[in-house]
């Protein structure tokens, strides 16, 4: 939120997977509470002292769960349950992070256009919808201004992980058709795929073999294979937007020309605590310039 002033953007775009993919507990003990993520364990013994606990669960990319052990076992034993919980943890993380949004941009002068990714919950469309502050990509075409169309799918192709939000390939050409017919002009659209075009430089991601582990070359390096959308590569292709952007696979960060389309996937360092991102100034038939940021 504050990329929007220190770059004077105009319009600020967050491009889904916002979920934490795990919840953490967050345990009462004598006269405080702890926490651990990843093997470290920190205790806290004030309110201040909670709220930087979870704040650095924030930032380790989880979600908080105050609660005790007994109870946490029992939840974590009940599927069901436990799927419920985190949804409700979810929700209750992106109203917070709207009521953030609105301190941090009201009277800038951005506007921000919030969608989702294949990790995401789609009960979270609603709450983004009801809550109005934010621009909702995800259920119709944006205009960016008077000559750019936002053009949104938010779903990826089938990963190995069964996340919220997959489609298979047919259904994602059908859908990039539909909304691009509504279009008023494709070569001056942006289009806002969330899974990167296949067989580019935006789409390397290490192969898993059946216990999901990542495959190791003999060099000892990860075997990068491309897992990105062939209907999103075709629809680039054949449509020639000005502009595509994309996410869904972290690790490729990067930009490339599929003939007039420049494509850009900026990555994603969540569990590092940094964001990444891009700047893309837009003139009315064309990008001036491109600029990836990392802070």
């Amino acid at each position: 939120m504050n990329a929007a002033r220190v770059y004077r953007a105009d319009v600020l775009l967050v491009g889904g997977d916002l979920a934490a993919k795990t919840m953490t507990p967050v345990f009462p003990e004598e006269g405080g509470w702890n926490a651990t993520v990843e093997g470290e364990t920190r205790s806290v013994h004030s309110s201040e002292g909670l709220e930087q606990l979870e704040g650095w669960l924030r930032d380790s990319a989880t979600v908080p769960y105050r609660t005790g052990r007994r109870e946490w076992l029992a939840l974590i034993a009940d599927r069901a349950a436990a799927d419920r919980v985190f949804l409700e943890l979810e929700l209750a993380e992106l109203r917070r992070a709207l009521v953030w949004a609105k301190q941090r941009l009201a009277g800038s002068g951005s506007r921000l256009l919030l969608g989702l990714g294949n990790d995401d919950l789609t009960p979270m469309e609603d709450v983004i919808a009801e809550d109005g502050f934010a621009e909702l990509t995800d259920r119709e075409i944006l205009r960016v201004d008077d000559s750019h169309e936002l053009l949104t799918l938010a779903y990826s192709n089938p990963t190995p992980w069964k996340t919220h939000r997959e489609l298979p390939e047919e259904e994602i050409a059908r859908r990039i058709d539909a909304d691009a017919a509504r279009l008023t002009s494709v070569r001056r659209a942006i289009f806002n795929l969330h899974v990167p075009p296949h067989n580019t430089p935006l789409d390397l991601a290490p192969r898993l073999d059946a216990n999901f582990v990542k495959a190791i070359t003999p060099g000892g390096e990860p075997d990068l294979v491309h897992v990105g959308s062939t209907a999103v590569r075709s629809a680039l292709e054949r449509y020639q937007p000005m502009l595509g952007l994309h996410g869904h696979i972290h690790e490729s960060k990067g930009s490339v020309r599929i003939g007039a389309t420049t494509a850009i996937n900026p990555g994603s360092a969540y569990t590092e605590g940094t964001l990444l991102g891009v700047v893309v100034d837009v003139a009315k038939d064309g990008i001036r310039a491109t600029m990836m940021t990392s802070g």
